[in-house]
């Protein structure tokens, strides 16, 4: 009897852990390999679309934006590749952060740098009008104001694949003066962390 409910409570703490291990494999990995859902209002933004972005962005120059969360893992694993796309093409393009509030300023300072733009959007005013709706994003849009480029660095979550390093691939063509690049659904399929929904209503 007593070597039957040892074997037992063996099986449930087993059990357990196992369960243990499979919520934290699905929330630190697995859920990031799933396209993020798209919001019931979302409205794609069409590359060559204009996009109008706030009056503190100069219109007459190219911009870079990277739409960021520090609380999704994501983001803080892709956050030494665009620390090296900012050092190395930040005299070509304004490059700026996009958070979600205030309180994601001094993370994302602490990440990329004092000397980087940081903007706060609030009311997903910059999300919404270049079409995104997760983070890690990236969104170049050209000196004309037109969306040249709208999704994912890269093929793997960790920046690693250098032959899928979409959003730099698209900078490049850009300061080449090309046509922007199509890549295909595994640049432009969100992945990652869904917005905060609780960022919605409070003005820009």
């Amino acid at each position: 009897m007593r070597r039957s409910l040892r074997i037992g409570a063996v099986a449930i703490i087993l059990v357990g852990a196992l369960a243990c291990v499979g919520i934290i494999f699905w929330q630190e990995e697995l859920r990031y390999q799933l396209p993020t859902s798209v919001p019931d209002n979302y409205r794609e933004v069409l590359i060559g679309e204009h996009v109008t972005l706030p009056a503190s962005f100069d219109s007459t120059h190219a911009q870079f934006l990277h739409f960021y969360n520090p609380d999704c893992p994501c983001s803080r694993f892709n956050a030494k590749h665009l620390r090296s796309l900012i050092g190395a093409h930040r005299d070509s393009i304004r490059i700026t952060i996009v958070v979600a509030s205030q309180d994601e300023v001094e993370a994302a300072t602490s990440e990329f740098g004092e000397e980087i733009d940081i903007v706060i959007d609030k009311q997903r005013r910059i999300t919404s009008a270049c079409g995104v709706y997760s983070t890690p994003q990236a969104a170049i849009v050209d000196s004309n104001g037109n969306l040249y480029y709208r999704g994912n660095y890269n093929a793997s979550r960790y920046c690693t694949a250098r032959a899928t390093n979409f959003a730099e691939l698209a900078l490049l063509a850009l300061i080449n003066n090309q046509r922007p690049p199509e890549f295909g659904l595994l640049a432009t399929q969100s992945y990652g962390c869904e917005l905060k929904k609780q960022n919605v209503l409070i003005a820009y």
